[in-house]
């Protein structure tokens, strides 16, 4: 494992241990791929087959989000699991989130399953071609799949002349993977009459998913054709095609709210809808969902951002400095680039020394098609301060959103007390209803952000204990010590709680959070399978003021291209029961107290699996700032041993302050990973001050 900027200079040394040869842990990597089919409809069974990758001896299925959807008849296998899926006659339409129980690792990351109202048919095969096209009636929703390279599916159905024919594809709007399972599946849709002749085509409409809408000219069969960009495919490429004279909303506006309160909100697009929709108060993340009350509802549904603060709408025209209408501190505006080339000004009045907090939503969460620009301008027509890509969004390599978000941040103080206008223009051009916004102004002052992931931590055997990951942003000169602790664990389980102190992460700016790690021991008479839910809570006092944040909880659907982390976020987190890997590991130390350049040594007693007795690496874990965890090389311990004391050697240079370290087994990955292998409870290292 490689060094971290942060804690490059920690020395672990094992005297008299041989250091080649060290055996690594290959744990078991579980991913739900996919569901299939991703979606039916309400008062209907549906038989489906999820398919895993890494996973055995799955025993069951979890569905979270509204109620309605119950679970029965599950068959394992090995790569795929089969079960039926009841959808109550009531169930209210729009996504669920499913995962399987069971296997090695004991729970998956979530995939998503769409309830709605119209008919459901899922793909036969072969239908390559026009003329092997598979027969349907609109309105209706194919459930298909790219299921290997040079698949396309053509779907066949009769249409009048004069009637309306809207073909929509839902692959991107639910992360529906490509070919290597780690890209977004990416479709184009065509549309032919009986004779073969090309009538329209789409592409990216919706992010990567296209939307056709055409008109017939005369009466007959017509054949819609979809493909994957590349023509690569593989069953894991899943799609929902959505068929017929029917509304298809392509926003929703506005696109938030504040908790607890009603918004009257505007479903776009061809006969849109408007539906009274009450925010739900309870819960800390911010991102829902609202699906539009439309009778030839097709399940899908739009990503709605609830906030505290008081929400305004946009009202134009606002582009000249004379026209921006003042907000007051502190709000969220609601607002969309109506064409090309729109802007729109807002003035906020400071008083000398007042800092200003700007942040933009739009491609983050609700993949709104734009790539902003703030700008802070005076009355005099000058330019104060601007910002493209904000750098808090960044992620360099935990990725929550599809792409690096070109969303905007800006924090800035004001010079002088006065008026001051905030411009917002789109650097891309693109304008129209789905150009959608959030705009937070408020006062500048000290806050934090927390992010938690996997959102399904497996603790390898009863009684063991596994770390997650913790990351950490900070702004506006947050001071004092953040306290992390785990929450909300049944009976018998134990949460850790850390310090991050304040020496430690105010020198971590964006874009680099600070990832740090908590950990979690399952009760040593907890049965395999055995589900907990928790959650991460952080703690502050800044300047006689608390404040605490829940973290987000993140599902992790694998590495990426450039070891970027592909994460969503998540209704909850659990920790499950896994099966035991090779060892348990346990120490009788909770606290150690030394100065920069001293040594200490951590008592650790290795619980052997039977029939595990073979060579393994040991290895300290702790704070970093980039996609490694290892504070130093694996420590190699010969076969049969069972008490060693792990020796760790501070830096010189080394700040006083708590660092919170676990002593892991050393495993073939990662923090890219967030599932490190068995792991003792977090030890506190308390760093004091040099002795003159």
């Amino acid at each position: 494992m490689r060094h971290s900027a942060l804690v490059l200079g920690w020395l672990i040394t094992g005297a008299g241990i041989a250091a080649a040869g060290t055996q690594t842990l290959q744990y078991p990597d579980p991913v739900l791929h996919y569901v299939y089919p991703a979606g039916g409809r309400q008062g209907e069974t549906v038989r489906v087959e999820m398919g895993l990758a890494g996973f055995r001896d799955a025993k069951a299925v979890l569905v979270d989000g509204p109620p309605g959807v119950t679970v029965g008849d599950v068959e394992p296998a090995k790569e795929a699991l089969g079960a039926v899926f009841h959808i109550a006659p009531d169930a209210p339409p729009g996504r669920r989130w499913v995962r399987v129980v069971g296997g090695a690792a004991g729970l998956t990351n979530y995939r998503t399953f769409f309830v709605g109202r119209m008919p459901e048919v899922v793909e036969r095969e072969p239908n390559e071609t026009p003329a092997s096209a598979a027969e349907v009636s609109p309105p209706v929703v194919v459930n298909g799949r790219i299921g290997r390279d040079v698949d396309v599916d053509c779907f066949r159905f009769h249409a009048r002349a004069g009637q309306r024919i809207v073909a929509a594809v839902l692959a991107h709007g639910m992360d529906s993977p490509g070919h290597t399972g780690l890209g977004i599946l990416d479709t184009s849709l065509e549309l032919q009459d009986g004779k073969g002749t090309l009538l329209a085509t789409a592409e990216d409409t919706l992010g990567l998913d296209p939307v056709l809408t055409y008109t017939a000219r005369a009466d007959g069969p017509h054949v819609v054709r979809v493909q994957s960009l590349g023509y690569r495919g593989a069953p894991r490429a899943v799609y929902r095609l959505t068929l017929g004279d029917l509304p298809y909303p392509t926003h929703v506006f506005p696109a938030g709210g504040r908790r607890g309160e009603k918004v009257d909100l505007e479903f776009g697009g061809p006969d849109g809808s408007r539906r009274v929709f009450s925010v739900p108060a309870e819960g800390t993340s911010p991102l829902a969902y609202v699906a539009p009350e439309l009778p030839l509802a097709d399940g899908r549904d739009f990503p709605f951002i609830r906030g505290d603060l008081p929400e305004h709408i946009e009202s134009e025209p606002n582009d000249l400095p004379a026209q921006a209408a003042e907000v007051p501190l502190p709000a969220v505006v609601n607002g969309r680039f109506g064409r090309a080339a729109d802007v729109d000004s807002f003035r906020v009045r400071l008083r000398r020394g007042q800092g200003l907090l700007l942040e933009v939503l739009a491609q983050r969460h609700l993949r709104s098609p734009v790539d902003t620009v703030l700008e802070v301008w005076d009355e005099a027509g000058k330019k104060l301060a601007e910002n493209d890509d904000g750098k808090l969004f960044a992620h360099p390599n935990a990725c929550a959103h599809d792409f690096a978000s070109a969303d905007s941040w800006l924090a800035w103080t004001a010079p002088a007390d006065g008026a001051y206008r905030v411009r917002l223009r789109n650097e891309n051009g693109k304008g129209g209803p789905e150009a959608v916004y959030r705009l937070t102004l408020a006062e500048l002052g000290a806050d934090f952000q927390v992010f938690q992931w996997p959102d399904a931590v497996p603790v390898w055997g009863p009684g063991a204990t596994a770390s997650l990951i913790v990351e950490f942003f900070h702004w506006g000169g947050l001071e004092g010590d953040v306290r992390l602790s785990v929450e909300g664990l049944p009976a018998g389980w134990r949460g850790s709680a850390a310090t991050v102190s304040s020496s430690l992460y105010r020198n971590v700016a964006p874009p680099s959070g600070l990832k740090v790690f908590l950990t979690i021991t399952a009760p040593p008479d907890a049965p395999a399978e055995t589900v907990a839910r928790f959650r991460v809570l952080a703690k502050v006092e800044h300047q006689g003021r608390v404040l605490e944040r829940e973290a987000q909880a993140m599902t992790l659907y694998g590495a990426g291209p450039n070891d970027r982390m592909w994460l969503r976020y998540s209704p909850g987190a659990r920790a499950v029961v896994a099966a035991p890997l090779d060892c348990r590991l346990e120490t009788s130390v909770k606290e150690i107290k030394a100065t920069p350049g001293e040594t200490v040594e951590i008592p650790v007693r290795i619980h052997r699996k039977p029939g595990k007795g073979g060579e393994m690496g040991l290895v300290v874990n702790g704070p970093t700032t980039g996609i490694q965890c290892g504070l130093g090389p694996p420590v190699p311990l010969p076969s049969g041993v069972e008490e060693f004391r792990m020796p760790v050697k501070l830096p010189e240079n080394m700040k006083p302050g708590p660092h919170d370290i676990v002593v892991a087994r050393s495993w073939a990955s990662d923090i890219r990973a967030g599932r490190p292998g068995p792991c003792t409870p977090l030890i506190r290292l308390e760093v004091l001050p040099p002795r003159k």
